[in-house]
């Protein structure tokens, strides 16, 4: 009798302890849920707060109050960098795409000409912003001078984004210095040249 009193009193305090542990967990999740929640919600206020009308671009210009568009008028010096910035990346997309239509889908080409494209609306969206008519891309992918072989493609990229980075550095960011989101297009774009396609083309040639 006092066996079976016992086993029952273990029953029930096991069937306590199961449900206290359950109520405990699912209270540390929601309380879990709520920091998670509470942090986004601190990281979005951060990011409004930091994109002003001198450094959003695209998508960042909608957190932007009041934003009239153009956002300014741009002088004629920095329009004028704008359109070697993007006849640059016009020139190596066309590029890329005679190598890609010359030789099949091969690496880092069919990598790098989604890169430009990349780097091609990033320039669009500058344009946008400040209410400029956007270039027409001038280079016919059928008309370029494609090396013979894969390897001389190679290096053509090798020495196509030694330039592109050069461009950027000595000649274009200096231009416009006095515009933050500019600037950082720019340096953004001479970066992935050097760091990322510019040892990818060394590395096939």
């Amino acid at each position: 009798m006092q066996s079976k009193i016992l086993t029952a009193t273990l029953s029930v305090a096991i069937i306590i302890m199961a449900g206290v542990i359950i109520y405990l967990l699912g209270t540390n999740k929601e309380s879990q849920t709520t920091a998670t929640t509470n942090s986004s919600l601190t990281n979005t206020s951060v990011l409004v707060d930091t994109v002003t009308e001198k450094n959003c671009l695209a998508d960042d210009c909608l957190l932007v109050d009041n934003l009239e568009y153009p956002a300014a008028n741009l002088p004629s010096y920095v329009i004028t960098a704008l359109g070697k910035a993007i006849d640059d990346e016009y020139k190596a997309r066309a590029t890329y795409e005679a190598v890609i239509d010359q030789f099949g889908s091969t690496r880092p080409f069919s990598m790098i000409i989604r890169a430009e494209e990349q780097h091609i609306s990033s320039l669009k969206a500058i344009y946008d912003k400040y209410g400029v008519d956007i270039p027409v891309d001038p280079y016919e992918v059928d008309a370029l001078d494609i090396p013979d072989t894969i390897a001389e493609a190679c290096q053509l990229g090798v020495e196509a984004e030694i330039a592109n980075a050069a461009l950027y550095r000595d000649e274009l960011l200096p231009e416009v210095s006095a515009y933050a989101d500019i600037i950082s297009v720019f340096e953004s774009l001479m970066n992935a040249s050097q760091e990322k396609h510019l040892p990818a083309f060394q590395k096939c040639s």
